[in-house]
């Protein structure tokens, strides 16, 4: 003997079209904030890139300093200068800003770093300050 099973009307499984909206905006929320966090990542990126090579640029000019204050055997003379130096496919304005100190053979050196941005200087990105002895 069979039994005849009767089962109701069944529901079409799936989304109805409200539920889809619902998903689709949060899906386009969730992508601008992800989308926006990136950008700011590679703004950053780049402040760092350019504070890195700036910070480059200072380093080589003290040594330098230091390199023909050595060669030319006298103490370097206070004053400032400035200098163009390309470094990292980029040009900087170089400042530098020379001291006497309380010691007769020590020089406070400060190194402002500038970028060149279309002719025109952008900071300073970084500044350094050393000490150049005689010997």
């Amino acid at each position: 003997m069979t039994l005849a099973v009767h089962h109701p009307a069944r529901r079409l499984a799936g989304f109805t079209l409200l539920e889809l909206l619902i998903a689709l905006a949060i899906l386009a929320i969730v992508s601008i904030a992800v989308f926006n966090q990136g950008g700011d990542t590679a703004r950053q990126l780049g402040g760092l890139e350019q504070q890195t090579f700036a910070r480059w640029v200072a380093e080589n000019e003290i040594a330098k300093l230091r390199l023909e204050q050595r060669l030319a055997g006298e103490p370097l003379r206070p004053g400032s200068n400035r200098d163009q130096v390309s470094y990292g496919d980029r040009y900087w304005q170089v400042v530098e800003e020379i001291q006497t100190t309380d010691h007769p053979w020590m020089n406070r050196v400060e190194v402002s770093v500038y970028a060149l941005v279309d002719g025109r200087e952008v900071g300073p990105v970084d500044t350094l300050v050393g000490f150049v002895g005689r010997y």
